[in-house]
């Protein structure tokens, strides 16, 4: 063995493939994060909304999270699949639109794993968020429809707010799950077509275990565990400001 020093970083700042798969992942966390943020509380408000047959619906919201993410990207690709047509180009067909890809697509391919991905998690967070918000004190919630609140006027001001502490640890914990995703991209497209879906974690992967390039694929490891660090730093220094405010 011979000991390359800084060789392997420096040509992470000239690999395009590195450089398209650092903005996928970008793109990956912050959209991931948005969506599965909102899809939890949605789902954790309907939930709440809902008087019978909840421990049912709460059950189907959740099992997404309980199989799989190889079983789950299976299905998602027989459902999108062009030839044999799955039910998306089925459907569309019946509306007069022309079997389409979407999966071998640069443009939709890596929005439809991070939505995909999303939909896998997001009944965690449901069950998170339903926690929370079922702890909200009710008299708090009595006084302020007596005060005139309606229903929005209440989740903005008042049950959002009560469960900013929550809210800020599923932040932290969907940022770094997402910066990690990987099994969704890898099993659903292999970072393709190209390079239009590939992630750091899918590039990673191939780096050591299909190029056998280990000196390479460390320095890649090093780089995913030091952005995941700084990320989740200032987050946390973020959230120490908000709190002083």
């Amino acid at each position: 063995m011979r000991f390359s020093g800084l060789a392997n970083f420096k040509l992470m700042l000239t690999d395009k493939v590195f450089r398209a798969a650092f903005l996928n992942t970008i793109f990956f966390t912050l959209l991931g994060t948005c969506v599965q943020m909102l899809m939890g509380l949605v789902m954790a408000l309907l939930v709440l909304c809902i008087d019978r047959f909840r421990t049912i619906i709460r059950t189907v919201y959740f099992i997404p999270c309980v199989i799989s993410s190889v079983a789950i990207s299976q299905i998602f690709a027989q459902m999108l699949a062009v030839n044999p047509p799955g039910v998306v180009p089925a459907v569309g067909s019946l509306f007069g639109l022309a079997p389409h890809a979407l999966l071998s697509d640069p443009h939709w391919a890596l929005v439809l794993v991070t939505l995909i991905d999303a939909y896998k998690f997001a009944g965690i967070y449901m069950v998170i968020y339903y926690a929370a918000l079922e702890s909200v004190d009710a008299e708090v919630l009595e006084a302020a429809l007596i005060d005139g609140c309606n229903w929005w006027q209440q989740l903005i001001y008042i049950r959002v707010p009560l469960i900013r502490a929550v809210l800020e640890v599923t932040l932290v914990m969907l940022v770094s799950g997402c910066l990690k995703g990987f099994d969704v991209s890898y099993v659903l497209t292999g970072g393709g077509p190209g390079s239009s879906s590939e992630l750091v974690s899918t590039y990673l992967y191939k780096t050591i275990f299909i190029s056998g390039n280990f000196g390479y694929g460390s320095a890649i490891s090093i780089f995913l565990a030091v952005e995941c660090l700084v990320t989740l730093l200032i987050l946390r220094r973020l959230f120490g400001k908000g709190d002083k405010a």
